[in-house]
């Protein structure tokens, strides 16, 4: 058996199971034939009695019941409408016992002679003629009749109960059969499992533990010295020159694989190294894979140009940074000076007014020393409502060092009162909806320059586009998991080209001297990566609305 090819072992195998297959198949149809046989006689007798019983025995009764009737009929008139029906009824049961080949037709030409008289008497008016006649030779001979077909009814049913016995004991003595090569086939299968399929499995297996020893071994190479797991195969089958193959490329890539491991262990360090950050590494090792090493020249190269792109777009990314900071503050100043000056613009008017009347009271009339007093004491109070106002924007715009919990309502008044005055002077009605407070925390000042980044914005569209009673509505709503902020207006809304790239740094739809594009970018920045929220807009009946989600 070791000198055969697996194919051959299981050719072997086939033919054995395709032979096993023929047999019990030809014990099955045995089985099938000689049941169908008993199976059919049986049904053919059941079918006989029925017959019997239907079309013979009920038939005979509901005659003998007719005649009966007659003879005890009152009067000519019921006795011809029962002697209608009763002369085709023997009519048809002679057809009926013409054809039966089961009993002597001589028993029913006996009970239908006797009948014959019977109504023969009864018809002529010989009433007692006819009931003795009935009453005796008649029902004698009608009981002989039916017993006569009742025991042919007996002899199919006791030939149908030896059919039933013979086909149990055919059944019985087959399934023994079918056992007795049941077991025979499978002894000769469980020895063919211990001979060849045992033998194979065992093969296999052996390979499975020596390649096992070897991907263990690749696992950790470093370790070039452990002894590998030698595939000892005796058969000169498939999987004995598996195992000499599997032998042979093992110790190959035993010898090969140390220096590759080295390499690719240099690499690795490499690759981690330029992760970090460290560059001027580079590989250097030999390995005995031809790929490897053109991998590593190619490697080699791949550093050298991310090296030099990584520090290109460092110094790039670094000056970009410093030049959108520089514009957000220069962005913010002005907005800062453009916010002061509508906050000064009153308060200078008073103090303009009051100079003014001082001068006149001085050319035309003469100045008392309680006016001047009072006219300073005004002066006074308007210049440090200015220097309060110079204050608040200080405060407003210097960063936040670290959280802190904070309201929101008290950030958006915040927000609020640096360009209320602005919205006043452009007539921008303001509406407050605030249904509920929450404390957040995070930066405040970050959170209230991000909301005063959407307010001026949409401060800016309305006056730009000229709109007709201009609104701003702000609401603040406090759910499970967020507190919402939602600032809209009734600007006409955003163009749809515009409204996917809006938070993207440098993009305006201003001209280039009234914005620099990075007010909302920045407001994108603070609320998401350092409120961890989120903010989106989308265009409403009238206009934009910004919605802002905090934790």
């Amino acid at each position: 058996m070791n000198n055969l090819k697996i194919r051959q072992k299981f050719l072997i195998l086939g033919f054995i199971a395709f032979l096993s297959l023929l047999f019990i198949g030809w014990l099955a149809l045995k089985i099938n034939q000689e049941s169908f046989k008993n199976s059919n006689s049986v049904v053919i007798n059941f079918q006989d009695t029925q017959k019997i019983q239907t079309l013979y025995i009920e038939e005979l009764y509901i005659l003998r019941e007719m005649i009966l009737s007659l003879v005890i009929s009152p009067n000519d008139d019921y006795k011809n409408d029962i002697d209608k029906k009763i002369l085709p009824m023997i009519n048809s049961l002679d057809g009926k016992f013409s054809k039966n080949l089961y009993l002597d037709s001589k028993y029913w030409e006996n009970y239908k002679k006797i009948a014959l008289k019977t109504r023969e008497y009864s018809l002529k008016g010989f009433d007692e003629g006819a009931f003795m006649n009935t009453s005796t030779v008649e029902r004698d001979s009608f009981y002989d009749l039916i017993n006569q077909l009742k025991g042919i009814q007996n002899e199919k049913l006791k030939s149908s109960e030896k059919k039933i016995f013979e086909l149990k004991k055919s059944v019985d003595n087959n399934n023994f059969y079918i056992l007795i090569g049941v077991l025979i086939i499978g002894l000769i299968g469980l020895i063919l499992d211990i001979t060849v399929i045992m033998k194979l499995v065992k093969n296999i297996e052996t390979i499975q533990k020596g390649l096992e020893k070897f991907f263990d071994y690749l696992n950790s190479p470093t370790d070039y010295k452990k002894t590998l797991h030698h595939i000892d195969i005796k058969s000169k089958d498939e999987l004995g020159l598996m195992s000499e193959a599997i032998n042979k490329k093992v110790k190959l890539i035993k010898e090969n694989l140390h220096d590759d491991y080295k390499l690719i262990h240099e690499a690795t360090l490499t690759l981690d190294n330029l992760k970090e950050g460290k560059f001027g590494n580079r590989l250097k090792e030999e390995g005995k894979s031809k790929e490897l090493n053109t991998l590593k020249n190619v490697m080699n190269e791949v550093i050298d140009s991310l090296e030099n792109k990584i520090k290109e777009e460092i110094t790039q990314r670094t000056n970009q940074e410093k030049l959108m900071m520089q514009q957000s503050k220069l962005a913010a100043m002005g907005e800062m000076i453009g916010n002061i000056a509508h906050q000064w613009r009153q308060p200078i008017s008073e103090i303009n007014a009051v100079l003014m009347e001082v001068e006149t009271i001085t050319k035309y009339s003469k100045l008392n020393k309680e006016h001047l007093l009072e006219s300073i004491k005004i002066c006074n109070q308007v210049t440090e409502h200015m220097s309060m106002t110079i204050s608040d924007f200080q405060n407003f715009f210097k960063p936040s060092k670290k959280k802190e919990d904070f309201s929101v309502l008290s950030a958006c008044k915040k927000a609020l009162s640096i360009i209320n005055a602005s919205l006043t002077n452009n007539k921008i009605k303001l509406i407050f909806d605030v249904q509920d407070d929450n404390i957040i925390n995070g930066y405040s000042s970050e959170f209230s320059h991000a909301i005063l980044n959407i307010i001026s914005n949409a401060k800016d569209v309305l006056v730009s586009r000229k709109i007709k009673d201009p609104k701003i509505k702000i609401s603040i709503k406090v759910g499970r998991k967020f507190t919402v902020i939602k600032i809209s207006d009734n600007a006409g809304g955003i163009k749809l080209e515009d409204i996917d790239i809006i938070f993207e740094p440098y993009f305006t739809t201003k001209h280039a001297k009234q914005g620099t594009g990075i007010g909302l970018y920045m407001t994108k920045m603070i609320i998401e990566n350092n409120m961890q929220g989120f903010v989106n807009v989308k265009n409403i009946e009238n206009g934009a609305l910004f919605t802002i989600k905090i934790k």
